[in-house]
């Protein structure tokens, strides 16, 4: 069998390339990415270069794939839609047999999430299509949370979410593209927390304060995406716990504080063999 898989370079791109890999079993991976230089060396890796932008790349790229875990794209919607329609036609005309698409865990009609739209349009498109497919429908990932907001208590007011790690997505992913199961799958953790708890959690295991969000002058459609997000969350939108990722991969997923931790104790690791020369301000 072989695999592909869009977005190599990417957080969940390339989690899922390494994980296919790190399986053990015989199927052929390939990489796609716009710069296949990026991307990591391996024997049983094949880099393609793939642009979302670029049809004929993508239809060439897709040549005897039987497997696509398709990572959707990102960026303003208008973009985003294009991309996708390209992906899905080119798996059409490539041949390929089953596709794996990232989906989000609200893609409910009544979301005012920005993003929503986008991926009901893409699920229908490879309802459409003919394709075998699977919804991976995803929660908020955790990674996002701490990059982009560390302690910031973000306004959701009572809403939870359902928090996953881009680890436990990846893993899941390449369970879905060995398997070809078709359907839908929802990708969450264990437990939902509301933005106050989040914070609660990240301040006692970094020992930063929290404080109140302030959304970064942006472009309006990030602007947009960013509020519509803590809108969806406050209706509970991003709430829903369920054991596929267990079910999938033989192990529950990370909880928020576990994967804080592991996170914080590589960056000290990384600023210990960098020395003091290197090893930047303390966390506070």
């Amino acid at each position: 069998m072989t695999v592909a898989v869009t977005g190599a370079t990417g957080g969940v791109g390339g989690r899922t390339v390494r994980c296919l890999v790190g399986r053990g079993d015989d199927a052929r991976v390939v990489a796609l990415a716009r710069r296949p230089e990026a991307v990591a060396t391996h024997p049983r890796v094949e880099a393609r270069r793939a642009d979302y932008d670029d049809p004929a790349s993508l239809r060439t790229a897709l040549a005897g794939v039987d497997t696509l875990v398709f990572v959707s794209s990102d960026g303003a919607a208008g973009a985003m839609r294009r991309h996708h329609e390209h992906v899905v036609a080119a798996a059409v005309d490539a041949g390929v047999e089953h596709v794996v698409y990232t989906s989000i865990l609200d893609v409910s009609p009544e979301s005012p999430f920005y993003y929503a739209p986008v991926h009901r349009e893409t699920e229908a498109l490879l309802a459409d299509s003919g394709l075998a497919h699977c919804l991976a429908r995803t929660s908020i990932f955790a990674d996002f949370l701490v990059s982009t907001w560390a302690t910031a208590v973000l306004p959701t007011g009572t809403g939870r979410m359902s928090i996953v790690t881009r680890d436990d997505v990846a893993r899941s992913l390449a369970a879905l593209a060995l398997s070809r199961e078709t359907g839908t799958v929802e990708l969450t953790g264990s437990t939902a927390l509301t933005a106050t708890e989040i914070a609660e959690i990240t301040t006692s295991i970094t020992g930063r304060a929290t404080t109140d969000v302030i959304v970064p002058s942006a472009p309006g459609w990030l602007t947009e995406a960013f509020t519509t997000m803590f809108a969806s969350v406050r209706a509970n939108h991003f709430a829903h716990i369920c054991p596929d990722i267990t079910r999938l991969t033989g192990e529950p997923p990370q909880s928020y504080a576990a994967f804080l931790r592991s996170a914080v104790n590589a960056r000290r690791g990384r600023r210990a063999a960098s020395g003091p020369a290197g090893a930047g301000p303390p966390d506070r």
